[in-house]
């Protein structure tokens, strides 16, 4: 086992300098839009296998991902992407009963404020989609170790490793919240709603976080849709992973908090853990995938980039 945990941490480090070294090179080469548009096309064309043409009016789900991260500058993007002001839309929107209760807010995270943690909870950056640190039992990990992990994701910028400018806006912090469990599921569900204009179209259920398998959508009636979405390019499914007959709990309340979260965008996707009943507020993305998600049939990206009415292309 100490061999294994030696060779875990081997592995994040080369990640972390690879990581490191991709936003300088992506910092010195590709700072104009121009460049930026030549190096999306390369990567879409990569993971997609078709082409995306920043001169024409985008169709699919994924080149309308594409021309906001590029085009589109709305000062709402970096508040509530940020993992921490979020909190202050979300409860201004629907009500702060709904935000995970908040342990610990830093610059940096120290042994100190550590050790002064609660024995469970859930520590992430604000300014970044992962790697999130759930710490189901303090005393049995390493805290040096989760800490440097931790501070570490603070030196990469995400808004230029994925291209979403947006996330460059953020102040950079370390995040500690309250560690969620379930009494009657094993698994923590995690429950995304694609909002069009104000409307709720899809829900997509996760229902593990340690599987890449959990891509099955249900449309607003909760009934299982034909098409999965947003796997990985490299390894896509082909069936089905998971279905839920039943509607959660308090679904339709669901509903009415997502339509309310995103009534001031043309899309965005409204997350939710639903814990027995009780709704807690997940976050808000809008770059799903980073627009390199697959869908099968791949039918299914335009359709569901017809919903999405962008107001802005070249």
């Amino acid at each position: 086992m100490k061999k294994i945990r030696n060779f875990l941490k081997q592995f994040y480090w080369i990640r972390f300098f690879n990581l490191y070294l991709k936003q300088l090179y992506l910092k010195t080469f590709y700072s104009s839009t121009k460049a930026k548009e030549n190096y999306i096309k390369k990567q879409f064309k990569k993971h997609l296998g078709y082409e995306i043409d920043f001169n024409k009016e985008p169709e699919t789900f994924n080149q309308k991902i594409q021309f906001r991260k590029l085009y589109d500058n709305n000062p709402l993007y970096s508040i509530c992407a940020d993992k921490y002001r979020v909190r202050e839309y979300v409860k201004e929107k629907i009500g702060e009963e709904y935000l995970i209760p908040l342990y610990l807010v830093t610059d940096k995270l120290t042994e100190e404020q550590w050790d002064k943690l609660p024995n469970s909870f859930v520590a992430k950056a604000n300014h970044n989609s992962g790697p999130v640190q759930i710490v189901r039992d303090k005393n049995k990990v390493n805290k040096k170790e989760i800490i440097r992990e931790l501070n570490n994701q603070l030196k990469l910028d995400y808004g230029i490793l994925s291209m979403e400018k947006y996330y460059s806006d953020i102040p950079r912090k370390i995040v500690v919240e309250k560690f969620l469990e379930s009494k009657e599921e094993k698994d923590l569900r995690d429950y995304k709603f694609y909002c069009f204009n104000g409307e709720v179209k899809y829900c997509q259920l996760i229902k593990d976080r340690t599987i890449e398998e959990t891509i099955d959508f249900y449309d607003k009636n909760w009934e299982l849709q034909e098409f999965i979405g947003l796997v990985n390019p490299i390894k896509p499914v082909e069936k089905h992973s998971i279905s839920i007959n039943n509607k959660p709990k308090n679904y339709s309340l669901m509903l009415e908090l997502a339509k309310k979260l995103a009534e001031d965008f043309n899309f965005v996707r409204v997350d939710f853990y639903n814990i027995d009943g009780k709704i807690y507020f997940g976050e808000l993305t809008f770059c799903p995938a980073s627009g390199i998600g697959t869908f099968i049939p791949e039918e299914w990206n335009y359709k569901i980039g017809s919903y999405w009415k962008q107001k802005l292309w070249k």
